[in-house]
């Protein structure tokens, strides 16, 4: 009996690691975040990033104003 315990719970743990492995693998869609767009703010200093479409966006102060950064095209200034 208590060698069938032993195997129980071992089928257990093996099919409970097997399911967290493929559940985790599950993207939620609530975790996805919008792709930024031209004159969002960003943090970082020459960051870089994808629009919606692919395209390569740069992270660079803004030529007026208060030079805050903002997503850009055409690269690191």
């Amino acid at each position: 009996m208590r060698r069938l315990r032993c195997l129980v719970l071992a089928m257990i743990a093996a099919v409970s690691a097997i399911a967290f492995v493929v559940t985790s693998g599950v993207a939620d869609p609530a975790a996805k975040a919008d792709a930024p767009s031209p004159g969002d703010s960003c943090t970082v200093l020459r960051a870089t990033t994808q629009d919606a479409n692919g395209r390569t966006m740069w992270c660079n102060p803004t030529t007026t104003g208060n030079h805050s950064l903002v997503w850009q095209y055409g690269g690191p200034s």
